[in-house]
């Protein structure tokens, strides 16, 4: 198949929804299928962990905009995304996040939507949120066929009111042959070692991860992912989150290594004692699942993809989100008990190979792929129909 993957957001998307763009658009390639990836031109630089065949297209100035500050330029996308397509026309496009929804207006082309984190499934949502909401409801709509990657999002979908058989559940992958539990480690001291993956956002956990640290002594903290700022000790959340170290009076146990790249990944996942990964919410539960490829056990908060991942008490431990008391108290006890870790590491390595590679993932994409293709023809059809 020609596969369209349009990322308009690419630039304000986090790490992890990137790299399951691009790893999904690499293992398609890999099966024979010709991708290419549509996302808006940012600046003149190259991207990184691109699929085989990148396209940048214009869309107002060449430069980082938020969200809010795309939406007066998806139009202007949309007009070019056009003129790209009626040059050769992709099998299917494959939209990711709402924003690609609004930016694709090919009635011809079979269209599947994904959104990696809708809106409905937050806690407490504001009037703003709300209103996205019914945008994602609207693109939800409006696409041959949607994928889900949690069960959460899957539930979430029908309750805005896409029908269920429009709807299907491909979760993100692990390379299983790169995240292994065999292999080098990072160097460490006699410290125990919790690590913390994720870009350092408000919403990703480590303020809950550091707030459990005083009921885990003896436990050193590495933050590991990416941090939006050019000085990064001067980042806001960076700040934030040394702050509440020092005023719990483990600062001297936290440490930031700022991104690592997916050569050392691995490295650095096989010397962690356990991984914590408590976000608010998560639709791809991509760190965790490295995690558990590499043999580490991991503490999850119950939420989005995690929820799914992580079989309590079998492959690690769910707790809530915001729990910072009952986070501490499931480290501790599994810090204390290396029987139960080692239990939980081999659990956890066979799962994420037996259920989560990428060639299973890419074949129940392509079957969503399939289904969307045999809505667009039946809709074409029943279009003539009509005139």
């Amino acid at each position: 198949m020609r596969i369209a993957m349009v990322a308009a957001s690419w630039e304000v998307d986090t790490d992890e929804r990137r790299t399951h763009i691009s790893e999904l658009s690499q293992g398609l390639t890999r099966g024979g299928h010709h991708v290419t990836l549509y996302t808006r031109r940012d600046s003149a630089g190259p991207l990184r962990r691109m699929p085989p065949r990148l396209v940048r297209v214009p869309a107002g100035p060449a430069a980082r905009l938020t969200e809010a500050e795309l939406l007066p330029h998806l139009d202007e996308f949309a007009a070019n995304l056009d003129k790209h397509w009626s040059r050769q026309r992709p099998d299917v496009a494959h939209l990711h996040s709402w924003t690609s929804g609004l930016a694709v207006r090919a009635l011809d082309i079979p269209v599947v939507q994904s959104f990696h984190g809708l809106r409905a499934t937050r806690q407490r949502p504001s009037a703003g949120v709300r209103g996205l909401v019914e945008i994602e409801r609207l693109v939800g709509l409006a696409a041959d066929h949607v994928i889900a990657t949690n069960d959460e999002e899957r539930t979430a979908l029908a309750f805005l009111g896409v029908p269920r058989e429009r709807v299907s559940l491909a979760t993100t992958g692990v390379d299983v042959d790169h995240f292994t539990p065999d292999g080098p480690a990072w160097a460490r001291g006699p410290a125990l070692r919790l690590l913390g993956l994720g870009d350092v956002e408000p919403h990703s956990g480590f303020y809950t991860t550091i707030g459990a640290l005083p009921r885990v002594p003896d436990a050193e903290l590495l933050i590991t992912g990416r941090i939006r700022h050019a000085v990064p000790r001067d980042g806001p959340e960076v700040a934030r989150l040394l702050r509440h170290a020092r005023e719990l009076g483990v600062g001297d146990r936290v440490r930031f290594t700022g991104p690592v790249g997916r050569a050392e990944l691995p490295a650095l996942l096989r010397s962690a004692d356990v991984v914590v990964r408590v976000p608010s919410h998560d639709p791809l539960g991509t760190p965790a699942l490295r995690a558990m490829a590499c043999g580490v056990p991991v503490v999850a908060s119950s939420v989005g993809a995690l929820r799914d991942l992580v079989v309590d008490r079998t492959t690690g431990l769910l707790v809530p989100p915001r729990a910072p008391t009952v986070l501490g108290r499931a480290l501790r006890d599994l810090l204390a008990d290396r029987i139960r870790r080692d239990v939980y590491a081999v659990a956890g390595a066979d799962r994420a190979r037996a259920g989560y590679s990428w060639t299973a993932v890419i074949g129940h994409t392509v079957a969503a792929y399939r289904k969307a293709m045999t809505a667009g023809s039946n809709r074409r059809g029943a279009r003539t129909d009509t005139r």
